[in-house]
């Protein structure tokens, strides 16, 4: 396909004339320029993340935002990925927002690239990561303790090692708090829901004549849920095409998926019902799971974290930081159901009506019994009679599917630093986190028990309906017909699930930094330096129970056991040469290099596999006058393979899937795509009645593959800051950067697989068809564990993604009226470049979104704020822009705008508004409401994208799914 991109110059004048005119946002800075807002106004430079030279007379070369902990109080957040997610170089992550695929964490994902492509840090070193794929729970983090977070966009990795493609989180804690304070914030919606309440308390001071100082942070956090059901917006399920209500084939009357000839249907249809008598009916329509599920999950965490240090002696210092945090999310979907597995169905079923016999047993379809039949009894005489059905029956007397995920980490940092001279200084350190996370899956059934419950029968003697195979305490079960089902019944075919995973991270580092014994002619400082080594291990053991691993579990689908670390040797080194100061057009002139070996070995259940990887990155900053700087870098990152991507075995699962070229009339009158069908495992007389997707959805296998290799990348970043004299408390930063990741781990979109196979290979044997295995009573996607799409990770894909960063920030006085404060942070996303494999097109995701693209990610987003600071009264107005964002697959020009009843989802503008108000100094009361114009999400249908991002109709984690939230909050310091 042909790839456009947006001119940014047209988008600047479209959209950044008015803002520049109004002024502009966050308190977001770059270049080491500390973010204003404070009383006084400070324009002195900082060190930041993007280098391990700590000298404050040279800068990090790589484009930095400096978020302070001031505005993200006043923004009401609680939990810090709610602020993040905001910033415009990310798209949402996993969050609060986050439904179906919510796995209990909370992540920030930069440059939509994959939250495994940023690396977060805690005071520069790594954070412990939650589960097996390395992400860190940002929940874990305790937003009362952060002093501010720097974010590095663009690869880092040569400066902090794998995972920081792109870019790096870096929260900074206030490990010089002094003194006592206590925190309380309330919040709830317009509509009375959506609660809120946050505690935390610090303390710290200075001990042993002020050798030591120590801090302590304690944290409470509880959230209600919001229910899609709670929102007009969401309560349907409605269909992308045309808003029709739609939901799940897998009903509460029970419906067999009737494409085999024997089950004939007065309506037309390709699936038949159950009535409350056992009678066969037309299909009685879908059923609307939207209502059970959530737009905002219940959360509770508990988080401490202790900081200290002491000075041993004038040149030594020991540091030291214990995190703890326990973070609880529950997600809930509707209630779980048969799904269309393979049963097997006695035709002497008592439950089962003469009527429904009489149709399941007219093989031939002449309406008449093929097999002997009792009407007085209604029995079949033959008591061997049985059929194969794909039978789904949705099952509320079971109650909905929730998933309890409980996070338990905590962390030990210990290390020491000090100076051998003036100029030269020495770190070293060792950490050790754990976290423990329990899943526990409630209110599903089991295969085998549904099974037996299904085959009943009467017992001859007592005349009573028992199960054919009464063993384990069986209890029949009347699957057909809504409300049949009894509570013993119930009871009998329900279980609960779990899974514990335990991960392990234990680093040891050290590095020296400090000045070169040389200065070059014509430079007036002399060139800086940093070296030093990591070596890091993680372990990851995942233990699902015996249902799970066996695939017994219908709702919540198989996991697999895991057990696989990683070991790696890291060595880096960086310099910082200044070439030219104080000179006619050349301020000052800096060379920026690093350079990082890694080498790494896997295991995974005893089989090892290692390689060796470089990273480095060259470039430099030129200031030819004070007032303007000119950067740009050339960095080579990496990112090794997580523990899942080495360790997961084969698992069944579910997936997105947008056509199955296999389904309803597409093969019909295509004798060479009705020949690769049936090579594919649909039964021939179901050619022209295949049931397509339900809902968007398939069942897929997941899995890992220890033979991995690392995804390598290369940036550039380009820029400059413009800080001038004249205007004083201005700074102005503009940045292009480009990311372009090869040998990309990548799970294959199920649409690309089923593509790839019917569009492209045309071969049942070649690589891509035989990743596809058809239910073999029906020939759809949906069925048993052995049916689905294998996307198991290969190291096959591309990514690159492209655009331009600008930062506005602007502080000066009103004489009497206090200071006001403005600031704007904006990103133009030129392409957003994903290819699956290289034989696969190239698609642009950039202004799109669907189930390729899966996150939204407009073109041109920003976040402006206007702080007005006056005594003892700041007031904050933050305007956040998302451009529009089109269905991919009407980007691509695969389908027509027609086809979709809201192809495109308009550009958004959400204001927030608050207030800080300081009694007596010690004492701050604040007010704010979020989404101040109570702004609703476009509705586009729950299969326009894929079910992680798209869920009751919208998507959630982009567009604010709550309306209108109050938040009150004190803070009171002594």
């Amino acid at each position: 396909m042909n790839i456009h991109t947006s001119n940014f110059c047209a988008a600047l004048l479209k959209y950044g004339a008015s803002t520049l005119a109004i002024s502009l946002t966050m308190t977001t800075a770059s270049w080491g320029q500390a973010a204003t807002g404070q009383d006084d106004i400070t324009l002195e430079e900082i060190v930041v993340t993007g280098s391990r030279i700590q000298r404050q007379d040279l800068t990090a070369n790589s484009p930095v935002a400096v978020l302070e902990s001031e505005t993200i109080k006043l923004t009401g957040t609680t939990n810090i990925e709610q602020f993040l997610r905001d910033i415009p170089q990310a798209v949402p992550g996993v969050g609060a927002q986050a439904n179906n695929g919510n796995d209990g964490g909370a992540t920030v994902d930069l440059r939509n690239l994959g939250e495994e492509r940023t690396l977060v840090l805690v005071d520069g070193k790594r954070f412990v990561p939650f589960d097996n794929q390395g992400f860190v729970d940002l929940s874990m983090i305790p937003t009362s303790l952060i002093k501010r977070v720097e974010v590095v966009t663009g690869g880092a990795s040569a400066v902090y090692g794998s995972d920081a493609i792109a870019g790096v989180v870096n929260f900074i804690m206030k490990d010089d708090f002094e003194g006592l304070e206590l925190d309380a914030q309330y919040g709830i919606s317009e509509r009375g829901d959506g609660e809120r309440k946050d505690f935390s308390i610090t303390v710290g001071g200075s001990f042993a004549d002020d050798r030591g100082h120590a801090v302590l942070s304690m944290g409470y956090t509880v959230a209600d849920e919001v229910t899609q059901g709670d929102r007009k917006f969401s309560e349907f399920a409605l269909a992308a095409a045309d808003f029709s209500p739609g939901g799940s084939f897998t009903t509460p009357d029970g419906v067999i998926d009737g494409t085999f000839a024997l089950v004939p249907d007065p309506g037309g249809d390709q699936a038949v019902s159950f009535d409350s008598n056992g009678n066969i009916v037309p299909f009685a329509g879908t059923f609307n799971f939207n209502p059970f599920n959530l737009l905002a999950t219940p959360q509770e965490k508990w988080t401490a974290t202790a900081l200290a240090t002491y000075q041993v002696t004038d040149n030594i210092e020991f540091y030291s930081r214990a995190s703890f945090a326990n973070n609880q999310v529950r997600t809930i979907i509707a209630p779980t159901g048969t799904f269309f597995f393979p049963f097997s169905l006695n035709l002497n079923n008592p439950f089962l009506s003469a009527q429904a016999v009489n149709a399941l047993t007219d093989q031939d379809g002449d309406g008449m019994v093929d097999a002997e039949f009792d009407t007085d009894s209604n029995n079949v005489v033959d008591d061997d009679a049985n059929i194969d059905i794909a039978f789904g029956r949705r099952l509320p007397e079971v109650g909905t599917r929730d998933s309890i995920y409980e996070n338990t980490a905590y962390q030990f940092l210990g290390g020491f630093k000090g100076d051998i001279t003036d100029t030269l200084s020495w770190d070293i350190f060792a950490q050790y986190g754990r976290t423990k996370r329990t899943q526990n899956f409630v209110n599903d059934v089991s295969f085998s028990k549904a099974q037996q419950g299904m085959r009943a029968i009467t017992d001859p003697v007592t005349g009573e309906i028992v199960c054919e195979d009464s063993s384990g305490g069986c209890v029949p079960v009347n699957f057909f017909g809504a409300g049949n089902i009894s509570e013993e019944a119930a009871r009998y075919i329900a279980f609960n699930l779990a899974e514990v995973n335990n991960t392990e991270q234990t680093i040891i580092g050290g590095s020296f930094t400090g000045d070169l014994p040389f200065e070059l002619p014509s430079a007036s400082a002399p060139a800086a330096f940093a070296a030093g080594f990591e070596y890091r291990k993680e372990a990851n053991e995942s233990l699902p129970d015996d249902n799970l691993v066996n695939g017994n579990s219908i709702g919540f689908g198989s996991s697999t056991p895991v057990d696989a670390n990683f070991r790696v040797w890291e060595f880096f080194a960086e310099t910082k040469v200044p070439l030219i100061q104080d000179a006619p057009f050349a301020e000052s002139l800096v060379l920026d290099a690093a350079v990082r070996v890694a080498d790494y070995k896997n295991d995974v259940g005893g089989d090892s596999n290692s390689f060796t990887n470089w990273t480095y990155k060259v470039g430099g900053e030129w200031a030819p006058i004070s007032d303007l700087r000119i950067r740009g870098l050339y960095q080579r990152a990496v990112r090794a393979p997580n523990l899942q991507e080495i360790g997961l075995p084969k698992t069944p699962s579910t997936g997105d899937l947008d056509t199955d070229p296999c389904s309803g009339s597409n093969p019909v009158g295509n004798a060479a795509l009705t020949a690769l069908c049936i090579a594919t495992g649909v039964p021939a007389g179901d050619i022209g009645g295949v049931n397509g997707p339900i809902s968007g959805q398939i069942n897929n296998f997941l899995g890992g593959n220890p033979t991995l290799e690392p995804e390598k990348s290369n940036t550039y970043t380009i820029g400059a800051v413009f800080q001038p004299e004249f205007a004083p408390g201005l700074i102005v930063s503009l940045d292009y950067y480009s990311i372009e990741i090869k040998n990309v781990i990548t799970q294959y979109a199920e649409q690309s697989v089923v593509d790839a196979c019917y569009t492209i290979e045309q071969d049942a044997s070649g690589e891509f068809c035989q990743r596809i295995a058809r239910n073999p009573l029906n020939g759809s996607l949906n069925g048993g564990t052995e049916t689905g799409v294998d996307v198991r990770l290969v190291n096959a894909a591309f990514n690159k993604t492209e655009g331009i960063d600008l930062n506005i920030n602007y502080s000066f006085d009103l004489d009497n009226m206090g200071s006001l404060d403005l600031s704007f942070a904006g990103t133009h996303v030129f392409k957003t470049l994903k290819q699956d494999a290289d034989f696969l097109v190239v698609d642009d995701c950039a202004g799109l979104a669907g189930t390729v693209c899966l996150r939204p990610d407009p073109k041109w987003r920003f976040t402006q704020t206007t702080q007005w600071t006056y005594e003892d009264l700041t007031v904050l107005l933050r305007w956040q822009f998302l451009d529009s964002v089109t269905k991919d697959t009407v980007g691509f020009g695969e389908t027509s705008p027609s086809d979709f009843m809201q192809p495109t989802i308009p550009s958004e503008h959400y204001f927030d508004l608050t207030a800080a108000y300081t009694v007596m100094e010690r004492y701050t009361l604040r007010a704010g409401i979020n989404n101040l114009f109570d702004n609703q999400p476009t509705v586009v249908g729950n299969d326009f994208g894929g079910t992680t991002e798209n869920s009751g109709n919208i998507y959630p984690a982009t567009y604010d799914p709550i309306g209108r939230y109050f938040f009150f909050g004190a803070t009171a310091r002594f």
